[in-house]
């Protein structure tokens, strides 16, 4: 069996990806019944919530799961299990996303994670207790996978790709393999052609973005003496 073959059906098995699915495509069907773009909201408002909600709602969703642990890196969701680290990419684009088309430097966890699939030799882990019992026994080869996820802003319908990740800042294709997970994308050969992502340019992606923290502090108005405004500084 291949390398991403064992991955998914590992994953699988343990019902991690099964519990993911679901709440990926729960996530973007609710997203698209609140957008509301008379109110204001966007792509970009669209894309944040779906991003925010995998992160916050995928932090306690695994909870149940034995040997199966959750962390929050650079504001991205990780799920650990098996030995295997998988993490989540938000595409753009919709369904007629590229998954060809991915830039991981964004974000230093999902880089490195490209990066230690990359070496010739498979690295160790910098801690012993690093991972706990998701780790016990067991380092996998090309541990790393991510699941690239996009969704219809009308209508919530989801389409996701799994597979392993590769350093591709020097070109090539961001994958050693990927494949179609769930869902029907408009652009059919999205997982499966290097050369689509020529002369695409990766555009400013909300689950990039910092989320800021904001100082707040009390300023009376101008001749008050009893009550105040909160405003951020």
């Amino acid at each position: 069996m291949d390398l991403l073959g064992e991955a998914v059906t590992v994953l699988s098995e343990r019902g991690v990806l099964g519990r993911l699915a679901e709440l990926i495509q729960q996530v973007y069907r609710r997203t698209a019944d609140r957008h509301e773009p008379d109110l204001g909201d966007d792509a970009m408002s669209f894309g944040t919530t779906v991003w925010r909600n995998l992160v916050n709602l995928g932090a306690a969703a695994f909870q149940d799961l034995p040997c199966v642990e959750t962390r929050i890196e650079d504001n991205s969701l990780a799920i650990l299990s098996a030995g295997y680290v998988l993490r989540l990419y938000s595409l753009q684009g919709g369904l007629d996303s590229n998954v060809q088309s991915i830039r991981w430097e964004g974000s230093e966890a999902r880089l490195g994670g490209a990066v230690e699939n990359s070496q010739a030799e498979q690295l160790a882990l910098d801690d012993d207790g690093q991972f706990g019992p998701a780790f016990v026994g067991v380092v996998p080869r090309k541990r790393h996978l991510r699941v690239a996820h996009a969704g219809d802003i009308a209508t919530g319908e989801a389409v996701a790709y799994i597979g392993l990740p590769r350093d591709n800042r020097d070109g090539g294709s961001p994958w050693f393999d990927v494949r179609l997970w769930f869902g029907e994308p408009t652009r059919t050969s999205a997982a499966s052609s290097e050369s689509s992502a020529e002369g695409e340019i990766p555009r400013q992606r909300h689950d990039e973005l910092p989320i800021p923290e904001l100082e707040m502090q009390l300023r009376l108005r101008r001749g008050a003496t009893r009550t105040g405004t909160i405003v951020s500084s």
